[in-house]
């Protein structure tokens, strides 16, 4: 409790969580004084100040970037690899376990796995639906902004928008990155199948699966983007 209070504490101020937040999109990029600075329009010295808060919180972690000149070298920030049951950004081992634990239970092939997954998915959309008194469907606009809510909620920094008649999803977090890197032939066609159920029970009919585009995450990419067909809108 008292390090979920001092997390707490840290990511309070509007600036440097927004700093945060732009780190965490990208986990794999290093970032210096000068890149937060420019990016927010601060002052080095500001920049540098928020940045120290949350490498001290245990959030960042710092290196050193040598210089060819032989000068001062420049000190890089970059997302920690520490999990934290703190929830900006959630570690979902919950749901992981949930889902992995209902498959065992069940003794079934791959595809009733991933049925598991998927049921659980819709009815975290059915979920999210009846807490705010919305319709499955909708227009487009709609469709994809609850797909987005509901992405946001469980930590995984989405942007939604439609592409070529598609919705178009695309991940900056993975809240299973940990285990994801070491399996992901287990936990990335979990984690889609859920997705489907998700966007399925939101948007009120797909057409087929989650399509991949690109890599993923667990196999050092930047984000995950996946395409689902939804039918009826």
């Amino acid at each position: 409790m008292e390090r979920e209070h001092q997390l707490t504490v840290v990511l309070a101020d509007e600036t440097r969580y927004r700093i945060y937040r732009s780190i965490a999109e990208k986990p794999h990029v290093a970032v210096t004084v000068a890149d937060v600075a420019r990016r927010f329009g601060l002052h080095p010295n500001v920049a540098r100040m928020h940045l120290g808060k949350l490498a001290r919180a245990g959030l960042l972690v710092t290196g050193l970037r040598k210089t060819n000149g032989g000068g001062r070298p420049a000190r890089l920030y970059r997302l920690s690899d520490t999990v934290s049951s703190f929830a900006v950004p959630p570690r979902r081992y919950e749901l992981l376990s949930v889902l992995a634990l209902t498959a065992l239970a069940q003794k079934g092939s791959d595809a009733e796995v991933l049925e598991v997954c998927r049921e659980a998915g819709r009815s975290e959309g059915r979920r999210f639906l009846a807490r705010d008194g919305l319709a499955a469907g909708g227009s487009k606009e709609a469709v994809a902004e609850n797909v987005r809510r509901s992405a946001e909620e469980q930590g995984l920094l989405p942007e939604v928008g439609w592409r070529n008649g598609r919705l178009e999803l695309e991940l900056h977090n993975c809240p299973f990155r940990e285990v994801s890197s070491a399996r992901p032939d287990l936990v990335c066609p979990m984690h889609r199948a859920y997705f489907e159920g998700l966007v399925g029970a939101i948007a009120g009919e797909l057409r087929d699966g989650a399509i991949v585009d690109g890599e993923s995450m667990s196999r050092g990419a930047e984000m995950c983007r996946l395409h689902f067909d939804v039918g009826k809108i």
